[in-house]
């Protein structure tokens, strides 16, 4: 059975294929940065305004129902931030699959030395020197705090609610 439509697919050859689904990864994966960071700021908006109208307009004082709802919050963000955390991990992934067909399908290390893609970091970073200004710490990196910090705010609502 035909569609009867008469569109041509146009087929790139596999060099500008593989590089073309590499650029598609890397923005892919950059729009995802964009979102987490939207989402991230928009949390920390929320919570501080809990905090900040409470305790302005609540003579000082956390009511339990402000801990409630400030809980509730955190729980949401702390799973918002885990599960773009999962797929920062996933999309690096897909970007450094095809950056190593590209690679292997282009680059000569032997020449040039190896390949280094978008957002490889482990190897590139041993070239720097460590800065009070400029330094990573692998476990507490920008994209594991859209996690960790909600995670905390989280644990220190409950603990609000215990005393």
């Amino acid at each position: 059975m035909t569609s009867g439509t008469t569109d041509v697919v146009k087929v790139l050859p596999p060099k500008d294929f593989l590089i073309k689904d590499y650029e598609l990864k890397i923005g892919y994966l950059t729009q995802h940065f964009s979102r987490m960071w939207t989402r991230f700021n928009y949390f920390v908006g929320i919570e501080s305004a809990l905090v900040g109208g409470k305790l302005i307009f609540g003579n000082g004082k956390l009511s339990p129902e402000v801990a409630i709802v400030g809980a509730i919050v955190s729980l949401v963000w702390y799973v918002m931030g885990a599960e773009d955390r999962f797929l920062v991990r996933l999309y690096r992934g897909h970007v450094k699959d095809a950056a190593d067909l590209i690679a292997e399908a282009m680059w000569n290390a032997d020449a040039h030395g190896p390949y280094r893609h978008v957002g490889e970091v482990a190897e590139s970073s041993k070239r720097l020197d460590w800065e009070l200004s400029g330094w990573r710490v692998e476990r507490i990196s920008t994209t594991r705090l859209a996690a960790w910090i909600p995670l905390l705010v989280l644990i220190t609502w409950l603990g609000l609610l215990l005393v």
